[in-house]
């Protein structure tokens, strides 16, 4: 046997493998129903062990939430300043929020928050601060810089954030939540990264791009 193969895991190889099985097992039987000790027996190894690691489930579920915001939010790219109209560049944004948003994982995820949020909140504040606000700051940085540039009027860059998430998460989102679709074609999300777009350079865009917009929207 190679000898590699033999070598015990490090603490933070440890740390990870308990996150991914716990994060399984989350998924499977939610988080209420899912002990500390049944997380331990499928790790190998005492309890006692895996609480050196997280003192406790909700440390444990917290880890868990800041790692897999950072895996999905971090797959989406944020258009480089190329040259493009901002306009075209926030369609691919808005494209890849969507196909990000409306994945299978990321609408799995957003379920198990939503249904363990209401006997825990802290669950819920968890996730929320530990993904959706973190985003929400690196994207409000980048309308930061469109604002400075001239293709966004001057405003709140987070409120600008905050516009852009709600559309993103709108009606699609809401129908894969509840499962009255099984996703969306590449089409279809292409349609509604435009509306996106649209409408938030409708609120937010220079004088030429808003008022574009909403003769877009008017036709």
């Amino acid at each position: 046997m190679d000898a590699i193969e033999n070598k015990k895991p490090s603490p933070d190889q440890r740390r990870a493998a308990i996150l991914s099985i716990a994060y399984r097992e989350f998924m499977r039987e939610g988080y209420s129903a899912t002990s500390m000790s049944q997380i331990a027996a499928l790790v190998g190894g005492s309890k006692a062990t895996l609480y050196n690691y997280f003192p406790s489930k909700k440390d444990l579920f917290f880890a868990i939430a800041e790692r897999e915001g950072a895996r999905i939010f971090g797959q989406i790219v944020y258009p480089r300043d190329n040259g493009e109209p901002f306009e075209v560049t926030l369609v691919d944004l808005a494209r890849n929020f969507l196909a990000t948003l409306l994945s299978d994982e990321t609408i799995a995820a957003f379920r198990l928050v939503a249904a363990e949020s209401v006997r825990f909140p802290e669950v819920g504040r968890a996730a929320h601060d530990l993904a959706v606000v973190r985003e929400a700051e690196r994207l409000a940085t980048y309308f930061r810089k469109a604002m400075e540039r001239g293709a966004l009027r001057h405003g709140n860059p987070r409120a600008a954030a905050d516009l852009f998430f709600d559309l993103t998460t709108g009606m699609p989102h809401t129908q894969r939540l509840w499962n009255v679709v099984d996703g969306f074609s590449a089409k279809a999300i292409e349609a509604e990264a435009r509306r996106v777009a649209r409408d938030f350079l409708a609120v937010y865009g220079n004088d030429a791009l808003s008022r574009l917009a909403r003769q877009q929207a008017d036709d």
